[in-house]
């Protein structure tokens, strides 16, 4: 596994949200250095190791926002706005489409439920599923939005999934979508493979060493990587921020350390791939000091 360092992204950020559409990444939000949110788009060619900023987002400034790519469009929204901390305002439910073709935004039905923060998002058919958000409490909801109708549903818990949290991750892998790890109060090691269509969640190996919140979570063909993160803790419960990436294999349901990072200790980062290739960066350090560098992992 080799790491190289890419472009610099030009505006250094935090808790930003990220997805791919075609061979792009795009990164939306985020927390500048000052503290002022971003209601930015940018995007990331990597054949051209090049950063793009897209222009008329129609929305809030925000972060921990949600994010993903169907059928040739960007769905994007959510997260959190300013304001003071906890207050119910700034707990964001609208809901976007952006075409890139015609470089147009559409207002769509706002998200219905209260925890729009830090949500986990895929694509599975036809439908967008949005789970595992925050807002004053955490929870294990799984909720769809579905393009064709423009409409919100909730899935009924079934009460065998994960368990409630926020600042989780997940990623697809050899065809199945992989969930885990956050904090309810604990910091967890929980690792899931699901079928959400079916709503079956299915217990793999926890993550090894502490639980972790706030990491990044991308996945080549045959494994999936998790980078840094923070160990909520105080001095006398060892509390930190971490450097390693770890790496899970499906097919062996195993786990491996796969080195450090080059930033050192983070959280709050990006990470996503793109042909083949793990792309991970920005964040901030246990300085609080942003981060804009980004690095690609070829295997």
């Amino acid at each position: 596994m080799r790491t190289r360092e890419c472009a610099e992204m030009p505006s250094p950020r935090a808790s930003a949200s990220v997805c791919t559409l075609g061979d792009k990444a795009y990164i939306f939000g985020g927390r500048a250095q000052n503290g002022r949110y971003y209601n930015d788009l940018w995007s990331y060619d990597p054949s051209s190791n090049s950063w793009s900023q897209i222009t008329g987002f129609p929305g809030q400034e925000r972060v921990s926002a949600a994010i993903t790519a169907y059928d040739g469009v960007l769905y994007l929204g959510l997260g959190y706005g300013t304001g003071g901390i906890y207050e119910e305002s700034c707990y964001l439910h609208d809901w976007w489409r952006w075409d890139p073709k015609s470089n147009t935004w559409d207002s769509l039905a706002p998200y219905p439920q209260e925890t729009t923060v830090d949500a986990t998002l895929f694509v599975a058919g036809s439908r967008i599923y949005v789970m595992y958000g925050t807002s004053t409490h955490f929870t294990r909801e799984v909720n769809y939005y579905d393009p064709k109708t423009n409409s919100w549903h909730s899935i009924p818990d079934n009460y065998h999934r994960a368990l409630s949290a926020f600042g989780s991750v997940g990623a697809y892998c050899e065809g199945t979508y992989f969930y885990g790890l956050g904090n309810n109060t604990s910091n967890l090691k929980q690792w899931y493979q699901v079928d959400i269509e079916s709503d079956k969640w299915t217990q793999r190996s926890s993550a090894p060493g502490k639980g972790r919140t706030f990491s990044a979570c991308a996945a080549s063909e045959h494994h999936i990587y998790v980078f840094g993160g923070r160990y909520f803790g105080g001095e006398l419960t060892g509390g930190e921020i971490f450097k390693e990436i770890l790496r899970y294999t499906p097919a062996s349901d195993q786990w491996s350390h796969a080195g450090d990072m080059p930033c050192g200790r983070a959280e709050n980062q990006i990470a996503f791939s793109i042909d083949n290739k793990v792309y991970f960066g920005l964040g901030e350090d246990e300085n609080k000091t942003l981060i804009k560098k980004l690095y690609c992992i070829e295997e």
